[in-house]
């Protein structure tokens, strides 16, 4: 592993980065890319499915229990 990479808005908030900074620093690493282009790019997806580009995906929750 080169890095963990941490994204979008949750990478500006401290509350999110040192909890998950202390857990997984052993293993690599921890890059912030901060910014926040998660809703373009959920837009950009729906409109792939819609132009019929890309199918649509089913995500069931996982088992109970897990």
């Amino acid at each position: 592993v080169d890095a963990v990479i941490l994204t979008g808005g949750m990478a500006y908030q401290e509350g999110v980065v040192g909890p998950v900074r202390r857990r997984v620093e052993w293993i690599a690493p921890v890059v912030l890319i901060p910014g926040e282009d998660e809703l373009p790019a959920l837009a950009q997806g729906a409109l792939r499915v819609l132009s019929g580009e890309e199918a649509a995906r089913d995500y069931a929750p996982p088992p109970a229990g897990r």
